[in-house]
């Protein structure tokens, strides 16, 4: 702040030295246009006797110059003044678009674009990047039963904590709700943690001080670097949160650096979803997508990985080319991303679902496609998720194509879908043994399902299964 101040004194002494520079040139410029116009007119003297008298000049017209000079430097001061009102006022508003509200730290929007710089500074330099994701442990529960003018009170507070447990060019934000984040530039995983724990320890042993003997809070962190664990803004960020939800998991008040094993147990939120669409070409992020849609169901964790891995196997079979087997591998991972606009109270439904509700879920597809429309990245996996319900018969969803019609990705994922499907356990059935899995794909073929793909998935599943048998 004392820096920018006396930048702000040196350019408003240089603008009022400016104005006593115009000034005086501009009353001598003044004068001797004087002159040159005079001996036009047959004045004795004119310009060439201002040019060689300028001291004789200036003493005859002194009092004049020095109205001159006050004139421009209240001139000078004023437009200075409005100046500095207009920088103020953009500063001011550059720092309410930037600044949250209630806890003085930077907000979501400004951390989004600080985290964009600072992974290309790090990337550039190959410096470590580290991010921690904080979140005060049951705040619900504290805002209930103290109220939501102590949970401000005590957002506040950990704001305030953190901005100085922090180095000044680190940089604290409020995410959103109690999480916050710190963007650490040149910090390595095991520094940042160092700095994370000790605002946990902090938080712990100061928070019945400051707020109350009965209304000690602590707080659980995940921690992320780049490019360890993820090359992109959002890959990052969902490390990080994959990290946190894994210290919560190991039951709260700690901080955990991710690992893999983070990844598995995820239950990514769904405000995460959109913005991780436009960071497509992360494997990381699009694999984290695909998870969080699985945590929806619970019955159904892992089954996206479970359907792009078969799905993969069998593209590499048939002899798809590289590229094909890249759209495979995403659009398999993505297939039920329309799902995301799916209430999950008919997702977890065990009854038999109404009219309405079979429709808005046969819509899923439709909608992922329409979702996915919007990131031009992504083009070349639509129609494969578009139409990975439609029947080979033409008697499926959501545009009743047959046969060939049907893109070839879309037959591969069907199958290598209900597949995974039946041989897991759902909530209305037990999960079914491969072997009938597969006469009931077998059944199916030339209705449902492709007959070459099915014959050729059946040889793939079996030629798994039987050394697995004889072991």
């Amino acid at each position: 702040m004392t820096s920018k101040c006396q930048l702000s004194v040196r350019y408003r002494l240089l603008f009022y030295l400016g104005g006593i520079v115009f000034a005086t040139v501009s009353y001598f410029v003044g004068l001797w246009a004087l002159g040159v116009e005079s001996q036009a007119w047959g004045v004795p003297g004119g310009a060439g006797w201002f040019s060689t008298n300028v001291v004789e000049v200036l003493r005859v017209h002194m009092l004049t110059f020095v109205v001159w000079q006050v004139v421009c430097a209240v001139l000078a001061i004023a437009v200075g003044h409005l100046f500095d009102r207009e920088v103020e006022y953009r500063r001011r508003a550059e720092q309410k678009a930037n600044v949250d509200g209630l806890t003085d730290v930077y907000n979501h929007r400004y951390f989004q674009e600080r985290l964009n710089t600072e992974i290309a500074r790090a990337r550039r330099y190959r410096h470590p990047l580290s991010i921690v994701m904080a979140d005060l442990d049951n705040f619900k529960t504290y805002n209930d039963t103290w109220g939501h003018q102590d949970g401000d009170r005590l957002l506040i507070w950990f704001a305030s904590l953190c901005k100085r447990s922090v180095r000044q060019m680190d940089i604290v934000a409020r995410y959103g709700g109690e999480e916050f984040v710190f963007i650490l530039p040149e910090t390595s995983a095991e520094e940042a943690l160092v700095v994370a724990e000790h605002i946990r320890s902090k938080v712990e042993r100061e928070s019945s001080e400051v707020l109350g003997v009965s209304r000690q809070v602590t707080v659980s962190a995940g921690i992320a670097v780049f490019p360890v664990h993820g090359s992109t803004r959002h890959a990052l960020v969902l490390s990080a949160d994959a990290a946190l939800y894994s210290a919560k998991q190991q039951g709260k008040n700690r901080c955990v650096i991710y690992r893999d094993e983070c990844s598995r147990e995820y239950r990514a939120v769904p405000g995460h979803v959109k913005p991780l669409l436009y960071d497509n070409d992360d494997v990381g992020a699009v694999e984290a997508l695909a998870a969080m849609l699985d945590s929806r169901d619970s019955m159904k964790e892992g089954h996206s990985h479970s359907v792009m891995g078969n799905a993969v196997e069998l593209g590499r079979r048939m002899g798809l080319s590289a590229e094909e087997l890249d759209n495979l591998r995403v659009a398999s991972l993505l297939h039920d991303i329309g799902k995301i606009a799916v209430p999950e109270e008919i997702l977890a439904k065990q009854r038999p679902l109404t009219v309405d509700e079979w429709v808005v879920v046969q819509n899923h597809s439709r909608l992922g496609s329409g979702l996915l429309r919007r990131v031009l990245q992504m083009n070349s996996i639509i129609p494969a998720i578009k139409h990975h319900h439609e029947r080979y018969d033409g008697k499926g969803y959501p545009a009743g194509l047959d046969g060939s019609n049907i893109p070839l990705l879309s037959r591969i994922i069907a199958i290598a879908d209900a597949f995974d499907a039946m041989t897991n356990e759902r909530a209305y059935r037990g999960a079914g043994d491969v072997d009938d899995v597969l006469a009931e794909l077998e059944r199916c073929s030339g209705g449902q399902f492709d007959p070459e793909i099915v014959g050729e998935f059946s040889s793939m599943i079996r030629s798994k299964v039987r050394p697995d048998r004889a072991a």
